[in-house]
């Protein structure tokens, strides 16, 4: 064998081997069927107290308060609702995995683009001493332009983005859940009320039977009573119907199954209490509070979302003017020619005269400005709309003292009266009637004014946000969740 078949076997066998190093050190692909059987038995068998197994929830779902020890046993207050909420609810895990990805991608942004390997062997067909010609090359781009640390940037700033999007659902979330647990709650007050004014009219029914027999009350007076009865029946069965609609529903938000074994402990509508440190920056009169919207720019989940959403609009910019840049592509090598050994070393850059990544740039920009105005647009919205849940919760407000000093002493005023004269003998059946039906009306209806005036105050709450100076931010996916997308969260 002469010198050039040696010379072009030992390039073949060293490509080779750069070949062999390459490929053992690429990942291999793995399969994991969708198994949606099993997903489904572990779901209907979950329960609260099963959020304790992992008991590494997310920061804001470990810091709630009033979860203290966990114990579920004697069923389940809001906040513990909360904190399995933040473990197990469906919208949060998926955020939480989407986060994940992102974090996958800032991990491994920035590299360098890996080397090749060339070889270039010819014959040539005229009969001369040496008719092989051969030349062996190694590709390297050098990153010259800076675009690998616009690219990690950028890479980071889309992780920001994802997290800010998994603190703003969890928020929405604990706010869902305060609102559903304020329904349920007025529902089991009202089935309460309802439950009294049926067990009442049950127990007034045979009097008024017994009159009616006697003779002592017209069959249409007796009628109505035993109408208001009836409704009455009607109205419990659908305030029965709709609290366990609502449960549902909360129990959908825990990320539990409708048959999951959990008892709901009702709250005293509670949700508005967090607003006495917001108390102060409510402006007493109409119109906006300084205070309050420099508490809504510091604070807002959503317009901290717009404004990682804007940042990551910069850092894609940047990255877009980077790549009209050029790299600097080095090929050093071997090569032999008419006997000769050579050292090659080929440089090339392409040169940004006609393509120059106009577009990417245009694009890029134009993202930005959008960024801008979808943040601008959203401290917009947030104004208006904390201006009319201030002006819900101030109706709310009003109305429940009204109802409150004046509306229910009268009710209960002329209640008592008709009780003294049905004592004395002097029953007038059709007061009696609407003494009782009005009294259960404004027993339901401030029922409703304090769910108004606790949803409202929940709605403010939920626009400004938390204090992110005591909460933490929320946890990023886990590296399971990462590794294994089929795994339930568990942040």
């Amino acid at each position: 064998m002469n010198r050039s078949a040696r010379t072009f076997t030992a390039l073949i066998l060293v490509a080779l081997a750069g070949l062999v190093v390459g490929l053992s050190a690429c990942q291999r692909y793995e399969p994991r069927p969708l198994d949606l059987s099993s997903h489904a038995a572990t779901f209907i068998l979950r329960t609260p107290d099963s959020a304790l197994e992992g008991r590494a929830m997310s920061p804001s779902a470990s810091g709630s308060a009033g979860v203290g020890d966990f114990d579920v046993s004697d069923g389940l207050v809001l906040a513990q609702a909360e904190a399995v909420a933040m473990v197990f609810n469906a919208d949060l895990r998926i955020a939480r995995l989407r986060a994940g990805v992102a974090a996958a991608s800032a991990a491994n942004a920035g590299l360098w683009a890996d080397p090749s390997i060339g070889v270039d062997l010819t014959r040539i067909v005229q009969n001369v001493a040496e008719p092989w010609k051969l030349a062996s090359t190694v590709g390297i781009t050098l990153p010259i332009s800076g675009r690998l640390e616009a690219e990690k940037a950028l890479a980071e700033a889309d992780r920001h983005t994802e997290l800010a999007r998994v603190a703003e659902r969890e928020w929405a979330v604990r706010m869902d859940m305060r609102r559903a647990w304020c329904e349920w709650s007025a529902l089991q007050e009202q089935r309460e009320v309802t439950a009294r004014f049926v067990q009442r009219m049950d127990d007034l029914m045979k009097v008024i039977d017994l009159m009616e027999r006697a003779g002592e009350m017209p069959r249409t007076e007796a009628r109505l009573f035993r109408i208001e009865s009836t409704s009455a029946r009607g109205d419990l069965a659908s305030l029965e119907a709709q609290a366990k609609l609502v449960r549902g529903r909360i129990l959908r938000l825990m990320g539990l199954s409708p048959m999951a074994d959990a008892t709901l402990i009702p709250s005293s509508f509670g949700g508005h209490a967090s607003l006495a440190s917001l108390s102060s920056a409510i402006p007493d009169g109409d119109g906006g509070s300084p205070v309050l919207h420099e508490e809504l720019m510091r604070r807002s989940p959503r317009l901290r979302v717009a404004g990682a959403e804007y940042e990551s609009a910069e850092r894609s910019l940047a990255h877009e003017i980077r790549g009209q840049y050029p790299d600097l592509h080095v090929g050093p090598g071997y090569g032999r020619e008419d006997g000769n050994d050579q050292v090659l070393l080929g440089v090339s850059m392409p040169l940004p005269l006609w393509n120059a990544n106009r577009r990417g740039i245009a694009e890029a920009s134009a993202k930005r400005e959008l960024a801008r105005a979808n943040a601008e647009s959203t401290l917009e919205a947030l104004i208006a709309e904390i201006d009319a849940a201030i002006t819900r919760w101030r109706a709310a407000q009003t109305q429940l003292e009204i109802l409150v000093n004046e509306v229910a002493p009268m009710v209960e005023a002329q209640d008592a009266d008709a009780r003294r004269l049905a004592e004395l003998g002097e029953v007038n059946t059709l007061v009696l009637l609407e003494s009782l039906t009005r009294r259960r009306t404004v027993a339901l209806r401030l029922i409703d004014a304090r769910r108004e005036e606790a949803v409202a105050a929940i709605d403010i709450e939920e626009l400004v946000g938390p204090d992110w100076a005591e909460s933490k931010e929320p946890a990023a996916v886990p590296a399971a969740d990462a590794a294994e997308p089929g795994r339930e969260s568990r942040p």
